[in-house]
């Protein structure tokens, strides 16, 4: 018996250790101190991602200035007929959008916000993509997954999402803070 204490005891600490490798992963999938890591503030993008009246737009509409954001929806990548080629080539299987945004009054640096991983390209002329001023990433935050910052000029914006895992994502335009 003696012999047989320290393979129990070596088995009750490996799976402890275990326990601990879940909740850490756990963690990593939804740790709202993540939410605060990002390289500029989100909260607010993620306050108005968990309204419950955020409104639906499909592929294609215009984000008027009075909605700060929208759930958009998104078509398989081969059926998304986007406006223009996005940068960086979609993978298969994921799904795509456009989003139109009236000319602002303002013209700045503005940060488009995404609920989840996904490629963005913004465009002012419809078919040359702007380059992007700076972005952040943080995995673990609930709701918010990169901002992409640009500066806009006082011409519509078009905006295409690419490479999105699920056939809908929210998004937010906004100025920067």
């Amino acid at each position: 018996m003696r012999r047989m204490l320290p393979i129990i005891a070596g088995l009750v600490l490996a799976s402890g250790a275990g326990l601990d490798a879940d909740r850490a992963s756990a963690q990593q999938v939804a740790d709202p101190a993540a939410c605060t890591s990002f390289d500029w503030p989100l909260l607010r993008e993620q306050a108005w991602f968990e309204a419950p009246s955020l409104p639906r737009l499909d592929s294609g509409a215009t984000l008027s200035a009075e909605m700060p954001g929208a759930v958009l929806a998104l078509k398989p990548i081969a059926e998304a007929d986007l406006p223009f080629v996005p940068s960086r080539e979609p993978n298969p299987g994921t799904f795509g959008g456009s989003l139109r945004i009236p000319p602002v009054v303002m013209p700045g640096l503005y940060q488009v916000t995404l609920s989840d991983n996904a490629w963005i390209d913004v465009s002012q002329d419809g078919t040359t993509t702007r380059k992007p001023v700076a972005s952040t990433m943080r995995p673990g935050c609930p709701g918010v997954s990169k901002s992409v910052r640009f500066q806009f000029g006082t011409t519509p914006i078009l905006i295409v999402v690419s490479g999105a895992k699920s056939d809908a994502i929210k998004i937010s335009v906004s100025p920067a803070e």
